[in-house]
């Protein structure tokens, strides 16, 4: 969360902190060397900036960057940036070229996002998360939009290694009714790759305040309420600006998340993978 006042900055941190609100998908995509070209400083400049408006590190002060973008773009700006993005990557002179340029493009940069994760995640919340699932009477995977096609995945997925799941979606009284069946022994995966919208962040909160074990997965930054409340944050890379969406990233986030719970209970993963094979052989006959 950007602060709400503005610290004594120097000449220089001022640059930067102005580049940051003026510009800020360029900030959240440009390396610290760049911000500091861009800005004529240096990168202790940018990185001392960052701390002194109060976050972490320069990664935090991009993903706020990022997560305001997000905030901000509508469905037709998220394409018009995708098509710029792919313009762009069009200009150079290297890789295909032809009809098969734009795809391998998006796949460059979906592998990009995918990759970028390993740096992106703090991994002990991740494997809080994996080892949370596994050990809940039941697992609720909450998604909104196009989100809610990745939780309807999860619960596919999750219920493969024996997990009990449901994806769930909505709003207003439709979230209410939800979070009425959550119980503080359950695990809920939320899935808000792009914008932690209204609606997503009132159940977030209603969970928590519920007991329950929350965990996010989300390119913008959790307010500090839920971090308050025990909610933990899989932060996913920003795919602001580029060619590809966050869809491959959450959806390989997924995957990893199977495969650590299946690790922690491979007996019960094993048995429910012969129980779904069983019924795939019946219904084929």
């Amino acid at each position: 969360m950007w602060p709400q006042q503005t610290p004594s900055l120097t000449p220089g941190e001022q640059a930067v902190e102005r580049f940051a609100r003026d510009e800020p998908l360029k900030f959240a995509t440009l390396t610290g060397a760049e911000i500091a070209a861009r800005t004529e400083t240096s990168d202790a400049t940018v990185a001392r900036t960052a701390q002194k408006l109060g976050f972490a590190n320069v990664r935090e002060m991009k993903a706020c960057c990022a997560s305001r973008v997000q905030e901000q773009a509508d469905l037709q700006h998220v394409l018009q940036t995708r098509l710029e993005a792919l313009r762009t990557h069009g200009t150079e002179d290297d890789g295909p070229s032809g009809e098969s340029r734009t795809m391998t493009s998006v796949l460059t940069a979906a592998a990009g996002l995918v990759l970028g994760a390993e740096s992106s995640i703090h991994w002990p919340a991740a494997a809080e998360a994996a080892a949370a699932i596994a050990a809940a009477p039941r697992a609720f995977i909450y998604g909104l939009g196009t989100a809610y096609c990745f939780a309807q995945y999860a619960e596919l997925e999750f219920a493969r290694i024996g997990i009990v799941s449901r994806g769930i979606t909505g709003s207003g009284h439709t979230n209410a009714h939800a979070v009425f069946q959550i119980d503080a022994a359950d695990a809920v995966l939320v899935l808000a790759p792009r914008v932690i919208f209204a609606d997503v962040h009132r159940f977030i909160e209603a969970a928590a305040r519920k007991g329950a074990r929350v965990f996010v997965i989300a390119q913008a930054s959790l307010p500090p309420q839920l971090h308050e409340l025990g909610v933990l944050h899989l932060r996913m890379p920003s795919s602001g600006g580029g060619a590809a969406t966050e869809a491959v990233p959450t959806v390989s986030l997924i995957d990893a998340l199977v495969a650590e719970i299946a690790t922690l209970q491979p007996e019960r993963a094993l048995d429910a993978r012969a129980q779904a094979q069983a019924y795939r052989d019946e219904f084929s006959r």
